[in-house]
């Protein structure tokens, strides 16, 4: 499961505690068991797991509900940056050291996968051990992106990883 991905619980509600998601590029597709959100927000995409109410009626306050698991960390880094948005502020750019590890396990990924790998291959020895494919086939979605961001990374040579 992607730790970045936020669940959380929309409730209608009225300013000075809500936001209104339609006012920015946020496309919702309903689950079965949950509405899934995709939020562009100043260039940055987030995704959000709405396990009860909607983002769609108007201005709402959204609960995160977080584990305390390995996710944790992630998951209230997501939180603190999309705040940061949402009240107005640019926040701060990840780390460096985060974007060059995720371009060397996409080149890693795009390397197996010409090796003849398969994506549960890579999903297990890249992502760790989980189940195949996961709810929602996340595992092999994420083994699929890792693929094609090594595969960008290829294309477009080594000047966007040096500029960094």
């Amino acid at each position: 499961m992607d730790a970045r991905v936020l669940t959380v619980i929309a409730s209608v509600a009225s300013a000075p505690f809500s936001i209104d998601l339609r006012q920015f590029d946020a496309r919702s597709v309903q689950g079965t068991a949950r509405e899934h959100v995709r939020l562009v927000v100043g260039g940055e995409a987030f995704r959000l797991d709405v396990i009860d109410g909607t983002v769609t009626v108007g201005p709402v306050q959204l609960t995160y509900l977080l584990m305390p698991d390995g996710r944790l960390a992630k998951q209230i880094e997501t939180i603190r940056r999309l705040d940061a948005w949402f009240s107005g502020c640019v926040p701060k750019r990840p780390q460096a050291g985060f974007r060059i590890l995720r371009m060397a396990t996409a080149l890693r990924a795009r390397d197996a996968r010409m090796a003849g790998a398969s994506l549960r291959d890579i999903a297990m020895d890249l992502l760790g051990p989980g189940d195949w494919p996961g709810p929602g086939e996340c595992r092999k979605s994420a083994a699929r992106r890792l693929v094609a961001m090594g595969e960008r990374l290829v294309l477009d040579g080594p000047l966007p990883i040096l500029n960094m």
